[in-house]
């Protein structure tokens, strides 16, 4: 081979390995990563006064009428009302168990892959390991649970050098003295246990374990909190007793320590639960789970005959007293969808989601209701959940007699994930886990000291989050209609054999235009879906641009100047974090959020033939990586500079969080990404729509899109209510699902229009749905607009009639009159009926007909 040949063979060889290396590399460079911080760890309130235990109860503080009580004998709470002398409590008279006596309940899993759940009456109270501190406004209490006593030999080595022996225990004590993290007595008191408990052996020189030595119980203990003091573990010892050439088998025993802050503020009682304070004392178990204040605020059927529980399932849904039933597990709920990715190949039984984090109870009803109380998840809703148990008058039903709302706090995640694939028959699986999480989760618990009902819950939370987040309460005193429009969508096509894909505009610029001139005696709202990166089938937001499908930018600057003409709103619509096209440069492995698998999260529609979420390229989905969401946002505001008013569909509901134990990113540090990126949008724009938002996104919108009025039908439940509408009221304003596309009948949306304020909403698209036909659009079967226009004109005109006789939108009242029938009363005093039922009712003597109204002035 003569030598220039060579040459060129060489070269044209470089050539290809620099181009596959910048090929390989231009997914890394396609989005800029943000480093995600670790969670910010407040700071413990310092403590004025220790208090001593077994001493009966103690008012520990007082605020605003409300008075705090802490037993010191059973950790039972108590809040008061001065005025009315109403109370709150969780010391349940005749506890039917341990757990009825418990402040918390815990939940853990050990290496092994064993759950086990323990109460604090149980693991604490009896054995009087616990500790209560004054601090600012209530108190602290401090828990260690462990299953049984520690050994000497489990808490030090048995055998340890003298150099050592100062390296571990002496030097770090006195160190923490001199930092004021001890006293010089508690110095003492820890250097004397130390001293009781090794003596120098002769043989060796060092120190060993006291022959045949025994600590009195108080030893035991003032040993224990040394070793936690000072960060000393089992494994240490383990360690300790290895380099003395030791082996000496020890048990694996579970240790936690829990901390809880109990305090009064502005008359709520806050419970704040730092989980960074909250320390195993073997890395061979972790806590997974806390149930906080179980039986606090209880209704027992002896003594409350009637009343309801609130829960914030869909709309929200009322359960009755004292309506256990057998035949349904204790209710309980993950708020935002938190267990996704754990349970993301099984079909959910809920049909709707939790997204906003309240529970509540009302104790009596109608002339029977005397108070309630309310719980505000604060802080840590991203991995909480919401609790019922019902009791029951009947004995003979097999439950118990109190009824209880209250939450829970996952302290770690995890996920028993099978080898083989989530639809494997071979069985073997492997347990991976977040490890501990950090936060400070806090509930906030309201008290109302007169008759209560879900309206007072809905005006309390409105006020919180107003007040909370700055949000101006506003309302409107016109009827609105709102269009989510089809835009650009991603059609399979098929050319001699050969499939491609091809983007068509269902609606484009300029038939937009006709439809909201057609339509321009309407107030319209029109959220354009499928503007950006590929219409519907969004790819990765490295770079953004208008479909040029819909039309060019003279056309969409034509279209915005007749919206503008004809007093419509006009939004933009995109995804931001959802990948559906996953060409090039898109990395999955670089990308996407990964589950607990380690790989990749592809997410799939449910196949009702199979029963599966079936594997298919053509619905498979990913979703971006938080560590991405910031250039996204930076990427999307910069391109989208002239455009006023953004909807988004994708980020306000979705649950955020990354499960590669080599990245793991908490839905903590998740949702603190995704609220502050919202939080730009939402600075930058004039007008933000977002689809079904959460309550934690829901400060950075002007509209909340498909509001559901309906919650799941879980069969203890007794109906559902419009509690998160009633929130959302001068907040926001916001919509029904939509009117087309639904099994119910167009009354139905109707109802919540002039029940609850919700604008009415349909999907359309300038073209035909048939040529969605065999495509994966087959759900949009009629969105038609010309078939579409006479339903709209009319469900627009009953509406507008109707909306004329209220005259606004404020709403001051809300009452459930019996079953499925409403009564929604308005600022100026007019009042409306509305029937739910499919028959005719009356009711107050009036007449309602089917799914209809009546406006009382």
């Amino acid at each position: 081979m003569n030598k220039k040949i060579r040459n060129m063979i060489i070269a044209l060889a470089a050539i290809i390995l620099v181009t596959t290396g910048v090929v390989q590399t231009i997914p890394q460079m396609t989005l800029k990563a943000e480093a995600i911080e670790p969670y910010a760890k407040g700071e413990l309130a310092p403590v004025n006064s220790e208090i001593a235990i077994k001493q009966g109860e103690m008012l520990v503080a007082a605020s605003d009428g409300k008075q705090l009580f802490v037993n010191t004998d059973d950790l039972s709470i108590r809040v008061v009302d001065e005025a009315s002398g109403k109370e709150w409590s969780s010391q349940i008279k005749d506890a039917a168990n341990n757990k009825e006596k418990s402040i918390v309940n815990i939940t853990y899993i050990g290496k092994d892959d064993k759950k086990v759940e323990w109460d604090a009456y149980s693991n604490i109270i009896e054995q009087g390991n616990y500790e209560i501190a004054q601090i600012e406004d209530g108190a602290r209490i401090t828990m260690h649970f462990q299953n049984g006593t520690k050994t000497i030999e489990q808490l030090v080595p048995s055998y340890i050098t003298k150099e050592h022996y100062e390296e571990r225990f002496i030097s770090p004590i006195e160190q923490k003295e001199k930092q004021g993290q001890l006293t010089s007595k508690q110095v003492a008191t820890y250097k004397s246990v130390l001293n009781s408990v090794y003596v120098k052996d002769s043989g060796k020189g060092g120190l060993k374990i006291k022959s045949g030595n025994t600590l009195p119980p108080s030893g035991i203990k003032q040993l224990n909190e040394l070793v936690e003091v000072i960060g000393y573990t089992e494994d240490m010892v383990r360690a300790d007793n290895e380099a003395a050439g030791l082996d000496i088998e020890m048990p694996q025993m579970a240790s936690f320590k829990i901390v809880m802050n109990l305090t009064l503020d502005e008359g709520d009682l806050l419970v704040n639960i730092p989980t960074y304070e909250c320390v195993s004392g073997n890395d061979f178990f972790t806590l997974q789970k806390i149930e906080v204040l179980p039986n606090f605020g209880y209704a027992s059927s002896d003594v409350v005959k009637d009343g309801y529980i609130f829960v914030p399932d869909g709309s929200g849904a009322l359960f009755e007293l004292n309506s256990y039933n057998a035949s349904y597990p204790q209710y309980s709920r993950p708020l935002y969808n938190n267990t996704y990715f754990d349970q993301m190949y099984t079909r959910d039984t809920f049909s709707e989601n939790v997204s906003m984090p309240v529970f509540g109870i009302m104790y009596g009803k109608d002339e029977n209701a005397t108070h309630g109380m309310m719980g505000i998840i604060e802080s840590g809703e991203e991995l909480s959940s919401v609790n019922v148990q019902l009791g029951t008058d009947d004995s003979s039903t097999g439950g118990g007699i109190n009824n209880k709302v209250y939450s829970a706090v996952d302290t770690s995640q995890y996920s028993r994930v099978k080898l083989q694939g989530p639809y494997a028959e071979e069985s073997t699986r492997y347990l991976t886990s977040t490890g501990p999480i950090e936060m400070d989760y806090t509930v906030r618990y309201k008290f109302f000291n007169e008759a209560t009902t879900y309206y007072d819950f809905a005006e309390a939370y409105k006020t919180y989050l107003s007040e909370k987040h700055g949000m101006e309460l506003t309302y409107k005193n016109e009827p609105k209609l709102y269009l989510e429009v089809l835009g650009a969508l991603t059609l399979p096509k098929h050319f001699v054999g050969v499939p491609y894909d091809e983007v068509v505009s269902m609606t484009t610029y300029n038939e937009l235009g006709q439809i909201i001139e057609d339509l321009s005696d309407m107030n319209l709202v029109v959220d354009y879906q499928g503007a950006f990166n590929n219409g519907e089938k969004t790819g990765i937001m490295n770079k953004v641009e208008l479909v040029k499908e819909n039309g060019s930018k003279k056309e969409l600057e034509a279209l915005m100047q007749v919206a503008n003409d004809k007093g419509a709103e006009l939004l933009l619509g995109t995804n931001l974090m959802t990948i559906k096209d996953a060409s090039f440069p898109f990395k999955a492995k670089v990308h996407a959020i990964n589950g607990y698998d380690g790989k990749p999260a592809e997410i799939y529609k449910y196949n009702l033939i199979d029963g599966k979420f079936s594997p298919s390229k053509v619905d498979r989905k990913y979703l971006l990586h938080p560590q991405y969401f910031k250039d996204v946002m930076d990427n999307f505001l910069g391109a989208t500079e002239t455009i006023s008013n953004i909807s988004v569909a994708d980020v306000p509901n979705t649950y955020y969080a990354n499960y590669n134990v080599k990245d793991i990113v908490t839905p903590i540090q998740a949702n603190a990404v995704i609220e502050r990126e919202l939080q730009r949008l939402d600075e930058s724009k004039e007008i933000v729509a977002f689809n079904n938002p959460n309550a934690n996104t829901l400060p950075y919108c002007d509209y909340a899109v498909n509001i559901s009025r309906e919650s799941s039908p879980y069969g203890t439940m007794y109906t559902a209510v419009p509690f998160r509408q009633l929130v959302m009221n001068g907040l926001v304003e916001y919509t029904t699902l939509n009117v087309n596309m639904s099994k119910e009948r167009m009354e139905y949306y109707l109802l919540q229009a002039l029940e609850v304020g919700s604008y009415p909403k349909f999907t359309i698209s300038y073209q035909k749905e048939d040529i969605l036909k065999d495509t994966p659009y087959t759900h949009y079967f009629t969105v038609g607009y010309e078939n579409l226009k006479p339903r709209i004109e009319e469900l627009y005109s009953e509406y507008e009639n109707a909306f004329n006789q209220i005259g606004t939108t404020e709403i001051v009242n809300h009452r459930l009159v019996t079953d499925g029938v409403f009564e929604t009363e308005y600022a100026n005093g007019v009042k409306v009926l509305t029937n739910y039922n499919e028959d005719a009712v009356t009711v107050e003597g009036h007449s309602l007909s089917p799914v209809g109204f009546k406006i009382i002035k």
